[in-house]
C-alpha cells in the first residue's frame, strides 16, 4: 500500500513518522529489520490520525510500546509501527475513599518504581524487575513472584480504532488471566491506569525494591539484550519455564549469538550480533524437545512479529 496519504497529511500529526525505521533501535533484544513506518504518537489526536491513516492505507499495524516483550524478524514489519511512549507519561496521586494512582501507559516501570520509592507508594513493588512501560504491563498481567498487575488495578483506559476514542474499563469489567487479558478490544492501545496503593514510608518502598532488584541481578542475566522471560510458566504441570528448559538440556544451548542463558534459561540473551531467526529456531528446539520428551507444550511469552 501507498504511504503517501501520510506524507500528504504529515503536518496534521504532532508526532513523529520515520520511514524505513530499524526496529532493533526499539527493541530490548537490539534485534529486528526496518519498519515501513515507525509512527511516535503524543497525543490521543494523534492516535486519531493513525487510526485515519491506517483506514485510508490499508496498512498493517501493530503496537510497539518500549518494545521489551517482541522478537521482531530480520526482515522487519511491512506496515505500521506504533511506539506509544510519549502519549502519557504523567504520574498523578488520586485519593479517593482509598490512595490511588493515574500513571499514563508510556510511563516506563523503573521510572514509576522510582517515584514509589520516592514518594512511599506501597504495593506496586511486585513490578520490580518487569521491563517496558506501563502500557504493556496492563495488556500482558505483567507480574513477578510477588503479584500480578491484576492485584493492584482499579480502572483501565484505552484508545479504541474501530472507535476512535478512549473507553474506560472500571474494576468489575478488568477481566485477566496469567500473561493475559481478556478485556481489551483487539484494536485497542492501553492509554493509562488507575493503581490501589498504600502509603508506606519511602525507605521501606525503597527497601522492598533493592531487595528485589538485588535476588534479580542475582539470579537474571541483566547484562545481556534480551525480552525477559520467554515461555510461560506451565502451571498445570507444577513446572517453572526454567526447569523445563533444563530437563531438555538446553541450558546454555547457543544458535549464532542467540542462547538460552546459564543464569536463567526461560531468558535468551543476545550475546552481540545475534539474528531473530537465531532465537527463534532456539524457541521452536525448545518447544520440540518439551513435547516430545516431557509431554509438556511450552507457550511463549515473548510476541514475534514480521514472521508471517
Amino acid at each position: 500500500m501507498s504511504l503517501s496519504w501520510f506524507h500528504e497529511n504529515l503536518s496534521r500529526f504532532s508526532g513523529e513518522l520515520r520511514w524505513d525505521e530499524p526496529l532493533s533501535r526499539h527493541t530490548y533484544y537490539r534485534i529486528g529489520g526496518p519498519a515501513r513506518v515507525l509512527a511516535i504518537p503524543k497525543s490521543i489526536d494523534d492516535l486519531k490520525f493513525l487510526a485515519e491513516g491506517i483506514r485510508q492505507t490499508g496498512l498493517r499495524s501493530f503496537v510497539l510500546g518500549l518494545g521489551s516483550n517482541l522478537l521482531v524478524s530480520d526482515s522487519g514489519f511491512d506496515g505500521l509501527v506504533i511506539k506509544t511512549g510519549r502519549v502519557d507519561f504523567s504520574i498523578s496521586v488520586q485519593p479517593d475513599g482509598v490512595t490511588q494512582l493515574r500513571t499514563g501507559a508510556g510511563v516506563a516501570i523503573s521510572t514509576l518504581l522510582r517515584r514509589a520509592a520516592q514518594e512511599g507508594w506501597g504495593g506496586l513493588e511486585f513490578l520490580t524487575g518487569v521491563p517496558g512501560s506501563v502500557g504493556g504491563a496492563v495488556f500482558m498481567n505483567a507480574g513477578t513472584h510477588l503479584g500480578e498487575a491484576k492485584d493492584r488495578l482499579r480502572a483501565v483506559e484505552a484508545f479504541v480504532f474501530s472507535q476512535d476514542q478512549v473507553i474506560r474499563f472500571e474494576r468489575d469489567e478488568l477481566r485477566f488471566e496469567y500473561r493475559r487479558n481478556f478485556f481489551l478490544p483487539a484494536d485497542a492501545i492501553v492509554t493509562a491506569a488507575e493503581w490501589f496503593i498504600d502509603p508506606v514510608s519511602p525507605d521501606e518502598v525503597k527497601l522492598r525494591i533493592d531487595q528485589t532488584l538485588f535476588r534479580r541481578k542475582a539470579t537474571q542475566p541483566v547484562d545481556y539484550p534480551s525480552c525477559g522471560s520467554v515461555f510461560k510458566n506451565p502451571r498445570e504441570r507444577g513446572l517453572n519455564a526454567w526447569q523445563v528448559v533444563d530437563q531438555v538440556g538446553l541450558r546454555g544451548h547457543r544458535i549464532g549469538d542467540a542462547q538460552f542463558a546459564e543464569k536463567h534459561s526461560n531468558f535468551i540473551i543476545n550475546l552481540g550480533s545475534a539474528r531473530a531467526e537465531d532465537v527463534k529456531q532456539l524457541i521452536d528446539l525448545a518447544k520440540e524437545r518439551a513435547r516430545s520428551q516431557l509431554g509438556v507444550e511450552l507457550e511463549e511469552e515473548v510476541r514475534f512479529v514480521g514472521f508471517e
